[in-house]
C-alpha cells in the first residue's frame, strides 16, 4: 500500500526539499547514553527536530538487530515523511547490529571464483538476496553496500578484503549478482544499493578515513580498469 505521506515535490517548500535530500547519522541503540561517538551521532531529542523538518533519511550504526528493529519503527513514526533508513552492511547484517548474520568478506567470493565461477556469481546473488530479507526485517531499506571498488594494490589499507576480487571483471559479476539478489520483490524484501566507493579507490596505499588519496591514473585507465564495475 502506498504510503499516504510520501510527499509530491510541487507540494513541498524548498526548505523541505532541501532536507530531503539530507541523511543524518544516529545510534541503532534506543537511549542517548549508548551513542557510541556523540560528536557525530544525533541524541533522540536533535532527532526528531531533524525529522520534522522532513529530513530525507538516517545512516545507522551499532546495537542489537532488535533494537534496530525498534528503532526503525519509532523513526519511521516521527518522521514528516517515509525514511530511508542506511546502515554500511557489506557483510551481513551482523557485521554492524548483533544478533543477525555476519558473513565471510567479499573477498572471499573473489577467492572461490578463481575456481568456479559460476558458483561465486550464485553464491553472491544468495549472500545478498540474504541480506536483503535480514536488513528489511528490522527496518532497513538501504545498503551500503556492495563494494565495487577492483582491489588491484596490495598495499591498500583500507578496501584490501572489502572487495570482491582483483579484477574488473569479477568484481562486475560478482557486485552484478549481489545486488540482483537484493531485488526479491516477492517476499518485499527488496532493498536499495549503493555501488561505492569511487573508481580507483582500490588501488590507492592510504585509509581514505584519515586523509586525502590520489589516483594518479589517466581517465583512459579508468575506463578500462575501475570504471568497468561502476558502469
Amino acid at each position: 500500500m502506498l504510503d499516504q505521506r510520501l510527499p509530491s515535490p510541487d507540494t513541498l517548500s524548498l526548505a523541505e526539499q532541501v532536507a530531503q535530500m539530507i541523511v543524518v547519522r544516529t545510534t541503532g541503540h534506543l537511549f542517548d547514553h549508548e551513542v557510541a561517538y556523540p560528536q557525530w551521532e544525533a541524541t533522540n531529542s536533535e532527532l526528531e527536530k531533524y525529522l520534522a523538518l522532513g529530513v530525507g533519511g538516517v545512516i545507522l550504526l551499532g546495537g542489537s538487530a532488535a533494537e534496530v528493529g525498534v528503532r526503525t519503527q519509532q523513526l519511521q513514526s516521527l518522521a514528516k515523511y517515509p525514511l530511508l533508513v542506511a546502515a554500511d552492511i557489506e557483510e551481513g547484517v551482523g557485521q554492524r547490529f548483533s544478533g543477525a548474520t555476519w558473513f565471510a568478506p567479499p573477498m572471499a567470493l573473489g577467492q572461490i571464483a578463481r575456481e568456479d565461477l559460476p558458483l561465486a556469481i550464485d553464491l553472491s546473488r544468495q549472500m545478498g538476496a540474504s541480506i536483503a530479507q535480514e536488513a528489511a526485517a528490522i527496518g532497513i531499506n538501504w545498503l551500503l553496500a556492495p563494494v565495487v571498488d577492483v582491489n588491484n594494490n596490495p598495499a591498500n589499507p583500507v578496501i584490501n578484503v572489502r572487495a570482491f576480487g582483483e579484477t574488473a571483471d569479477i568484481v562486475a559479476q560478482l557486485t552484478g549478482a549481489f545486488i540482483e539478489g537484493t531485488q526479491n520483490r516477492e517476499n518485499s524484501s527488496s532493498v536499495l544499493t549503493s555501488a561505492k566507493h569511487f573508481p580507483g579507490h582500490g588501488d590507492t596505499n592510504m585509509d581514505s578515513h584519515l586523509s586525502l588519496p590520489v589516483v594518479s591514473h589517466d581517465f583512459a585507465r579508468l575506463q578500462a580498469l575501475e570504471l568497468v564495475p561502476f558502469e
